[in-house]
């Protein structure tokens, strides 16, 4: 509590002018290292009081502050320090390089769906991939009866008829009673699911979608790190500074139209994006954003294009990419859009296989059923792996019912090149 109230009355008085700011030239180490920790108290307070007036509920965006109580995680032979919304690894390796596998969109937790995402990992392993991303929509959401839909009895126990106050009793008891059910089971499904991806012993970074209830989500993964360590939670770490990358998240949906779970929604708005832009400037590698849903592009070959042809992404995250001059993205949602990735506003897709400055990408649904995509094709089951080396990165796309060891036919819209890594 000390601690928080001196962070706060430090913002204040840099505010006001009466502590000297970054500008004063230090005269010795003690005083370079109480600037240092100026600098790092005012940051703090700083996302204190943005995290006080921000519109969306802690347990969906997690606030961009610091506990004070770091923890140490161990995964195989890597060390994590965990302190609030930071995630930090300590061992570091020389070769400036690091490759990811990307998920999304897995959908319903089925015999299917599960095998799929066995699949896919074989396809990590082979690309020796160093952490997995999954981008949310893990698992199916229980909808819950609309009142008019419940069958009320015309008469109570006693014979008599119903009362209007106790058909709405009874009606009440109902939807509580589906509700109940729809958490169970939606906890129970996202565990499942997770849990195939979870024993690969890779770190494994989950974000919230928009079939999800925050409070089910949150408690599936609590339920998970208990088990395996090496679980976490975007929606509460909002930077993972792991070797090679950082990965910032923007948690939640900016559209309450299309959040499934309508009684427990995870939602963020236009005041959370700030966050990003800091985020982006905290970083000490190449900084990749995650989120379920893109943000908003031009064109029809954007990554947020939904079949009809209208791009539906999010602009304030376009906002905030710009702003935070953040060089690549991955998102889902999606899923006909998915399976490439993009320039910011859609315009050009960039092929797969080359290391470039910047794409933004989808990987496409994972999930088993036949999905009509964008691009002509048909996807039974997807994912991406990406490899960042410096200040680049390439993607390639991994269709389900294509051998690992066989290579991937690219998609049409995004035909394949070789390119060996840059010098780091």
């Amino acid at each position: 509590m000390e601690k928080r109230a001196r962070i706060i009355m430090v913002g204040v008085l840099l505010l006001a002018g009466l502590l000297p700011g970054p500008g004063c030239a230090p005269q010795d180490k003690g005083q370079d290292q109480a600037g240092a920790d100026v600098k790092a108290d005012a940051a703090q307070a700083k996302r204190l009081t943005r995290n006080r007036f921000k519109a969306s509920e802690d347990d969906c965006v997690g606030p961009v502050v610091k506990s004070g109580k770091p923890k140490t995680i161990s995964i195989g032979d890597h060390q994590f320090v965990r302190d609030g919304y930071l995630l930090r690894q300590v061992d570091r390796d020389p070769d400036k390089q690091i490759t990811l596998g990307l998920i999304s969109d897995s959908k319903e937790n089925t015999e299917l769906n599960r095998k799929n995402l066995e699949k896919i990992l074989d396809f990590f392993r082979e690309k020796k991939v160093e952490a997995i991303i999954h981008l949310g929509d893990v698992a199916s959401v229980m909808t819950l009866p609309d009142e008019e839909e419940i069958d009320v009895p015309a008469q109570g126990p006693d014979g008599k008829p119903l009362s209007k106050s106790a058909a709405e009793h009874f009606r009440r008891k109902v939807i509580a009673k589906a509700r109940r059910q729809a958490m169970t089971r939606s906890i129970q499904d996202i565990v499942e699911m997770l849990t195939v991806l979870a024993e690969s012993d890779l770190p494994l970074f989950v974000i919230i979608g928009n079939r999800e209830c925050k409070s089910t989500f949150n408690t599936a993964l609590s339920t998970l790190a208990e088990d395996f360590p090496n679980v976490f939670n975007l929606d509460f770490i909002r930077r993972a500074d792991l070797d090679d990358v950082d990965i910032i998240s923007q948690p939640g949906y900016h559209d309450p139209e299309y959040v499934h779970c309508r009684w427990d929604k995870c939602l963020y708005y236009a005041s959370d994006t700030l966050a990003l832009v800091d985020l982006a400037n905290e970083a000490t590698d190449t900084a990749l954003l995650v989120s379920h849903g893109p943000p908003r592009q031009k064109d029809r070959n954007g990554i947020d294009v939904v079949s009809e042809g209208a791009n539906v992404g999010c602009p304030w995250l376009t906002s905030a990419i710009t702003k935070g001059a953040i060089k690549f993205g991955a998102f889902g949602n999606i899923q006909e859009a998915g399976g490439k990735a993009t320039n910011l506003d859609g315009t050009e897709i960039v092929p797969q296989d080359t290391f470039v400055d910047s794409f933004y990408l989808n990987p496409g649904p994972a999930d088993s059923m036949a999905w009509s995509m964008n691009d002509g094709t048909e996807s039974h089951g997807m994912a991406a792996v990406v490899q960042i080396v410096g200040k680049k990165a390439k993607y390639t796309i991994y269709r389900v019912g294509q051998s690992p060891a066989g290579g991937n036919t690219p998609a049409p819209s995004a035909p394949a090149a070789t390119e060996k890594p840059p010098a780091p």
